[in-house]
């Protein structure tokens, strides 16, 4: 029985195809030994066939900065198509020559003329066909019965049911928020203003009066406890019987982004065009009414307040074609499309294990291995590097000396650890390959993350020195005031609220206990690991054995030489 190719497959079977005829066309014009000038009759063609393959991409640039950014991108692309043209006329040229090198180059004629205005019609006819099939592709996949699992039984895109709540909506802290701790160590003395954790009664109306529209209740509920941040990969039904199909479902937050901005971060649609376009017909109705929540290029999470004082929540790409509808999904309030908000479950393809997922610990490598194994590839971190650029001295020294061992010690007043000072003889800090414990943090995660970023001794503080150098905002504790005697504390970590401590408190002079602390910007410290010294935490650190390793890739041997 014959099997109907769908439109959404259709359309790449006749990219191939046309891409095809056209090399072939190039090809037989060579070998056929037209003029050479040919070349640049096809350059117009394999220009404009460019451009009908990357449609989207063009419209969006269209959109954004109209047609002196459409022109720049044509003169960019006549050379480059030029020479890919010119390519494939030599290859059927040299071909011909093997077999007839006597046979002379055709004059430029009429036929070439008609030759070219042929195939230029023919392709721009077959383009628009592509295009106008991978447009309805989407819409008729949602009209179309159910299709089965992944080969494998899996399903395409596992969605928890479970819906989200204030309290776990927050992932993480958004990348691009002031890492006061980190700035106020590697600044060493510099006064650095931490922003608030939380949004204020007062920065959210202050947003509201900026942006002229009052927030949702429950978007401003969020924003009380956290001002913007990662959301993780969340997603909305694009149905009401939405299966596990990611046609049944889109991404909510720009899924790249997967952020709530934060609120001096939020504006209208209007002036996020100001960016890219000063043309009025670029930019899209209503778009002075339209907040975004977030944006990557066209795709946004909007709320709509075109309607009047209650917003609706809009996701939309604006980069589709022209004419076609730019909204994917619309929900008349913020608490509708926050109840639909859904993530993957958690962990799909098997229950996670120390086993699984973790090397084995450096206390059963080879003492000569383990530090290579502790840092992991030997690069430069990012504290020398900007230092580097600032051509001021401030740069910390690349591995750690007797000189800048003792100086160190004695500005805090304290005795490093030995296996710590072994360590940064090698790297002076840096992001870290061994970095996980196998102590559980969840009944999904059995293992924790010990350290990660580390910094060079030069940086090294108290917890009262840190303390001291950022300015807190109204509400929110001093690091120091949480802690009994913090001048005994030395800072060995510092991310936001995370911290990593040498904790001298009732101990010898050079045998401090490690204490880490992940939640300090969340109010007065809950969860902590201590463990009874530095060198009982290396023994137990971990490198990953599947998945990116994102500060420092992991150790390899050098290759055996014959």
């Amino acid at each position: 029985m014959s099997k109907r190719i769908s439109s959404k497959g259709l359309a790449p079977v006749l990219r191939i195809a046309m891409g095809l005829l056209i090399v072939l066309a190039m090809g037989a014009a060579g070998w056929l030994h037209r003029s050479p000038w040919i070349v640049l009759l096809a350059t117009p063609l394999f220009t404009v066939l460019y451009a009908l393959g990357k449609w989207t991409a063009g419209v969006q640039a269209w959109r954004l900065g109209g047609v002196r950014r459409i022109a720049l991108s044509v003169l960019v692309t006549l050379p480059i198509q030029a020479v890919v043209a010119g390519v494939f006329y030599l290859l059927g040229l040299g071909l011909s020559m093997l077999l007839a090198p006597a046979a002379p180059i055709a004059a430029l004629s009429g036929a070439d003329f008609r030759w070219a205005a042929t195939l230029f019609v023919v392709a721009v006819v077959v383009s628009a066909v592509i295009i106008r099939l991978e447009v309805a592709a989407p819409s008729a996949a949602h009209e179309a019965p159910a299709a089965a699992s992944s080969p494998d039984g899996e399903p395409e895109l596992d969605i928890d049911p479970a819906p989200l709540r204030p309290d776990n909506f927050f992932a993480s802290p958004a990348y691009w928020r002031t890492n006061a701790a980190r700035e106020a160590l590697a600044q060493r003395g510099t006064t650095v203003e931490k922003p608030p954790f939380a949004a204020s009664e007062e920065m959210i109306a202050a947003t509201e009066a900026r942006l002229g529209f009052r927030l949702p209740d429950t978007l401003r509920q969020l924003y009380g406890r956290m001002n913007g941040g990662y959301v993780g990969w969340l997603y909305v039904p694009l149905k009401a019987d939405a299966g596990p199909f990611y046609d049944d479902w889109r991404g909510a937050f720009s899924i790249d982004y997967s952020s709530l901005a934060a609120l001096d971060k939020l504006r209208t649609v209007a002036e996020h065009y100001e960016d890219f376009t000063h043309e009025p017909e670029d930019v899209p109705a209503g778009a002075d009414k339209l907040v975004v929540l977030q944006a990557r290029y066209g795709d946004m999470t909007l709320l709509d307040y075109t309607r009047g004082p209650q917003a609706r929540v809009l996701i939309v790409d604006f980069g589709k074609q022209p004419g076609v509808e730019p909204v994917d999904v619309a929900f008349e309030n913020f608490d509708d499309f926050f109840a639909a908000l859904r993530r993957e479950r958690p962990h799909r393809g098997g229950a996670r294990t120390v086993a699984r997922d973790l090397g084995p610990p450096l206390g059963d490598a080879p003492e000569a291995l383990r530090t290579p194994m502790f840092w992991g590839e030997a690069q430069p971190h990012f504290f020398y590097l900007n230092a580097v650029q600032r051509k001021d001295g401030s740069e910390p020294q690349l591995l750690a000396d007797d000189a800048l061992i003792a100086q160190t010690e004695a500005r805090l007043g304290v005795r490093l650890p030995s296996a710590l000072v072994a360590l940064w003889r090698v790297k002076n800090g840096g992001g870290v390959s061994c970095r996980w414990v196998d102590i559980a943090d969840s009944e999904e995660q059995p293992y924790t993350e010990a350290l990660r970023y580390l910094m060079p001794m030069e940086h090294l503080a108290s917890l009262a020195e840190l303390s001291d150098r950022i300015v807190f905002p109204p509400g929110e504790t001093p690091w120091k005031a949480s802690f009994e005697e913090p001048q005994q504390l030395v800072v060995l970590e510092a991310d936001h609220g995370r911290v990593v401590m040498l904790d001298y408190r009732g101990r010898t002079a050079d045998d401090p206990a490690v204490l880490v602390v992940d939640d300090l910007d969340r109010g007065p410290p809950r969860e902590l690991l201590c463990f009874e010294g530095f060198d009982g935490l290396l023994r137990r650190l971990r490198p990953k054995s599947l998945g990116y390793e994102d500060v420092a890739k992991p150790w390899q041997p050098p290759a055996a030489t014959a």
